[in-house]
């Protein structure tokens, strides 16, 4: 690729970033009653929500799984929202799935042409206090039982499972059940985890959920 392509391609990524945002920025979020009142009888823990987009990915093959929010674009808006919140709230805050009013919006570039392949997405939710405290690269020393791994681990690696387009859509639901040991255990067998020095083990380890990460980056 040369560079006039490669800065062609940063700059359509750039672009739907910030077309991206102002997307969610003006979506209306229907709701039934006020949440943040129901929050405050629940006693719940919730901060001011924030929002964060991910990079626009080039994903000609798997764009319909991108849009609906289960690829790397997806997963990459996310990780971002996870580090503001950590930032400015605390890592006990930064789970996704214990976050209220949680919305999304994926979408192309351009509805046609080379921009309607860029795929990006934003996020949007009130982070709320899990109880825990969490760290985005912890796990069990000398684990070698993959449900004995954080859930927000497992959740993220299915995330970037899915990005990377390792072996189909899993499911995202913080659980290490066979689909997902077995996914995992194809990434680390694939060239990019050969390349990366992986063990085949099935695990979502350090090493694996960095390469991971590195796969849906692209």
């Amino acid at each position: 690729m040369n560079a006039k392509s490669v800065l062609w391609r940063g700059a359509i990524a750039a672009l739907v970033t910030a077309t991206l945002t102002l997307a969610l920025t003006a979506q209306p979020r229907a709701r039934d009653d006020d949440p943040a009142q129901a929050r405050a009888q629940q006693g719940t823990d919730c901060k001011e929500s924030l929002n964060a987009a991910g990079r626009a990915k080039f994903r000609p093959f798997t764009r319909a799984r991108e849009i609906a929010g289960k690829g790397a674009a997806m997963a990459d808006a996310v990780a971002n929202w996870q580090r503001d919140v950590i930032t400015k709230y605390g890592r006990q805050y930064m789970l996704w799935e214990k976050a209220a009013d949680s919305t999304f919006y994926c979408g192309p570039a351009s509805p046609g042409g080379f921009g309607a392949l860029f795929i990006g997405c934003t996020v949007q939710a009130s982070p709320c206090n899990a109880n825990e405290a969490q760290e985005p690269s912890e796990e069990p020393p000398e684990s070698q039982n993959c449900d004995d791994f954080p859930r927000h681990v497992i959740t993220q690696a299915q995330r970037w499972l899915n990005g990377c387009d390792a072996c189909g859509e899993i499911s995202i639901d913080g659980t290490c059940g066979p689909q997902t040991r077995s996914c995992l255990r194809r990434f680390q067998s694939s060239r990019a985890g050969r390349d990366a020095g992986l063990e085949v083990n099935g695990l979502p380890d350090r090493k694996t959920m960095k390469a991971l990460r590195e796969c849906g980056r692209g």
